[in-house]
């Protein structure tokens, strides 16, 4: 449906609703191989691991936040 997205993670998840809008989660641990869309930047929460071997990519004129 409209409000149904594919998270970063794999998962499914529905956009909105009155009783959830106010939180973002993200996982705590990156387990497979990301880029970060160019032209774009990313933004994680919290402590996050990144597994060994696994490569985060940010591209040039990008920036990844973690808070």
């Amino acid at each position: 449906t409209a409000s149904t997205f594919l998270r970063g993670d794999g998962t499914w998840a529905v956009a909105g609703g009155a009783t959830n809008d106010l939180f973002w989660e993200n996982a705590q641990t990156i387990s497979s191989n990301y880029s970060i869309t160019a032209s774009k930047n990313a933004m994680t929460v919290g402590d996050i691991t990144v597994n060994t071997g696994i490569t985060v990519t940010v591209p040039t004129g990008t920036v990844w936040y973690i808070l």
